[in-house]
């Protein structure tokens, strides 16, 4: 019997090929997104950080002059806080469109191995039925031979 060749294998490689390059885009955003979550946390604590200030220097006895500029600072840090919240977003939204590729890549490579797999037991059946009528016409031809009937 010739050798077991999976009719779709070209088509399984590129799935698979085309499978790595969406993980890779995924690793990517994912990547992208985590470092937006970093900055966003650094701001975060900045704000905090003016906030407490603000209140240190009310506590102490400030000019109004000097408030207004750390109010200032304030606004311009919850601006940035604002900004990098939106861009996490979208790149959230990224992500999360990404790993749904990823996970339609993955399906169709898992139904064309499924569909190897269930041709490779096809063959396997029919090589052992091959065998076996082959040990059956071995048998009977040596019944044949010998006279015996």
């Amino acid at each position: 019997m010739k050798k077991f060749v999976f009719s779709l294998e070209r088509m399984l490689v590129y799935q698979q090929q085309n499978l790595e390059k969406e993980k890779g885009i995924l690793g990517k955003l994912t990547a992208a997104r985590d470092e937006l979550e970093e900055i966003k946390n650094g701001q975060e604590i900045r704000i905090a950080h003016i906030q407490k200030e603000i209140k240190k220097r009310q506590a102490e006895g400030t000019t109004v002059f000097i408030l207004k500029g750390c109010f200032a600072v304030l606004e311009g840090a919850r601006l940035q806080l604002e900004d990098t919240q939106k861009e996490l977003s979208q790149a959230q939204a990224r992500v999360e469109k990404q790993r749904r590729i990823v996970t339609e890549a993955s399906k169709e490579v898992k139904k064309l191995e499924k569909l190897k797999e269930n041709q490779l037991e096809e063959y396997h059946h029919d090589e052992a039925k091959e065998q076996q009528d082959m040990i059956t016409e071995h048998v009977a031809g040596a019944f044949v031979r010998n006279g015996v009937s």
